[in-house]
């Protein structure tokens, strides 16, 4: 029988999909320390969700331990269509096309999802293709199709992300198809909702008034992963029930240099409002094939924790990886022993961060004398009176 892991209090969310959607490898992840299943519906289908939705809550069950269900929406994000052989090799240099027709792509043109796409752009403009691993420069837009050259070249397949930083997409965060998973989700009674794409508070509104339409009030989860986002992240960190700090779409959004500052700074202030934050996307990408993370993972995943987030995501690691089970494990690991040297200065840190761009309110200030007497005086429990869960968090 395996030793159980060291305690610990940040939450492990884990995103489920062909390497671990069976009842056994789910039992398995849920002794690892999965304390939330993330369903992505940017893929799979709603009878396929259905089918997996009650695996995880009679593996929950019979293991004894409460396992929250995440739908993650999927937004409006841009995505390339099918290529045919693939995957095709871009050259810098090279002319590449993008259009709006339904074609099967290859080394010299590929389709969008994005119909809109040669209306938003101009020449001069940057496309970023692949996570950002491949970049393009508009030269022309001719009908359906905008014309560029490779400015970095790379590997593309079928169905990879496509980027516009910058550009008005003029389009909303909140779409039908979202309405749609929307729905099922919430008669599936899932715990949370993520909303792919936020840029406004009044995305979020749009969520709840959908929800609102079928008599439910989902905990809304804002998927922070545009600049525009980053523009309006205060009234979205009023309107959202909790954040999440998507890495991927944002690390091509803003400069790949900024991003552990951004990181910071959004936990830091979603501490301040008693917002449960997530970081997520490469948290322990190296596990996908490899049986042990790189040391600057491990790092990036204790320096979250450090910074104050309440959960820690694997996306393809326990999606699509070799080893499923063994990253859980890892984060667990690496959550228990970082919280176990965590000192109390560094939550004062994490509060002086914080108010270098929030004013604090009467409820941080009650906050900041708790924590000083706690510091000051052992304490093995605190009691917080509350009817919503408000003021503990």
């Amino acid at each position: 029988m395996k030793a159980a892991l060291p305690a610990h209090k940040t939450k492990i969310v884990a995103t489920i999909g062909p390497a671990s959607e069976s009842p056994e490898m789910l039992a398995r992840l849920i002794r690892a320390g999965m304390d939330v299943a993330r369903l992505n519906f940017s893929h799979g289908n709603p009878s396929k969700h259905a089918e997996i939705i009650p695996r995880i809550r009679d593996a929950a069950r019979e293991i004894g331990r409460r396992v929250a269900i995440m739908a993650d929406l999927p937004g409006p994000k841009l995505r390339l269509g099918k290529i045919d052989p693939e995957p095709i090799q871009l050259l810098p240099g090279a002319h590449f096309t993008l259009t709006s027709e339904d074609i099967v792509g290859d080394v010299q043109h590929v389709s969008t999802s994005f119909e809109h796409l040669p209306r938003v752009v101009k020449p001069g403009d940057r496309i970023f293709l692949n996570d950002g691993l491949v970049q393009l420069v508009v030269e022309r837009i001719s009908g359906n199709d905008v014309e560029c050259v490779v400015a970095v070249g790379g590997e593309l397949r079928s169905r990879k992300g496509l980027n516009l930083p910058g550009v008005d997409l003029g389009i909303s965060a909140f779409t039908e198809r979202d309405r749609a998973c929307l729905e099922f989700a919430l008669k599936q009674g899932v715990d949370a909702v993520g909303q792919s794409f936020v840029e406004r508070a009044a995305d979020i509104h749009a969520v709840r008034a959908a929800a609102a339409r079928i008599g439910a009030q989902p905990f809304v989860i804002a998927k922070i992963e545009r600049a525009d986002a980053l523009a309006h992240f205060d009234e979205i960190l009023a309107a959202a029930d909790g954040i999440m700090v998507a890495r991927g779409d944002l690390g091509v959004e803003v400069p790949i240099e900024e991003i552990a500052y951004t990181q910071k700074q959004l936990i830091a202030k979603a501490n301040l409002a008693g917002r449960p934050v997530i970081t997520a996307t490469q948290m322990l990408e190296s596990m996908v094939s490899s049986r042990l993370p790189t040391r600057a993972e491990a790092t990036d995943v204790a320096n979250a924790i450090l910074d104050g987030t309440d959960c820690v995501m694997l996306s393809g690691e326990s999606a699509l990886g070799d080893f499923p089970e063994e990253s859980v494990t890892m984060l667990a690991k690496i959550a228990a022993f970082t919280e176990a040297h965590r000192s109390r200065r560094s939550f004062a840190a994490q509060r002086e961060f914080a108010q270098q761009a929030t004013t604090m309110s009467r409820g941080d200030h009650m906050a900041s004398v708790v924590e000083t007497a706690l510091d000051t005086v052992p304490c093995d429990l605190l009691l917080v009176p509350t009817r919503g869960g408000t003021v503990a968090r």
